[in-house]
C-alpha cells in the first residue's frame, strides 16, 4: 500500500510543478489516476478502508487541479497545494467512496 500512495503522491507533486504547463500536468494527472486504479484491483479488505478514504481524497484534489487547469484564467494554486499536503500527511477522514455523486447525498 504504501509504495502505491508514494507513487501517486509523486505523480501527484510532478503535476502540480507542471501546473503551468497545461498538458504536461494533465498527463502526470491522468497516470496518478491510472495509478489509483490499479492500486484498486489489488486492495484486500483490511486495507479497503484505508483505500477508499485516499480515493475519495485523491479524487477531490484531481478534480479541483483539472478545474484549474482547464480554465483560461486560473485562481490561485494554494488551495491545490494545501489539498496535497493534506493527502500527503495522511489525515484522511474516513469517507466511504461513492462513485455516483447522486447517491452520495442520499
Amino acid at each position: 500500500m504504501k509504495e502505491w500512495k508514494e507513487m501517486i503522491l509523486e505523480r501527484l507533486d510532478a503535476a502540480y510543478k507542471a501546473r503551468f504547463e497545461k498538458d504536461q500536468a494533465l498527463i502526470f494527472l491522468n497516470d496518478a489516476y491510472q495509478d489509483v486504479l490499479f492500486w484498486k484491483m489489488q486492495v484486500n479488505g483490511s486495507e479497503k478502508t484505508d483505500f477508499t478514504a485516499f480515493m475519495a481524497e485523491f479524487m477531490e484534489v484531481r478534480d479541483l487541479f483539472i478545474g484549474l487547469l482547464v480554465d483560461r484564467y486560473p485562481s490561485n494554486y494554494r488551495e491545490v497545494e494545501a489539498k496535497l499536503e493534506h493527502l500527503k500527511t495522511g489525515n484522511i477522514p474516513e469517507t466511504e467512496f461513492v462513485a455516483n455523486l447522486a447517491e452520495s447525498f442520499a
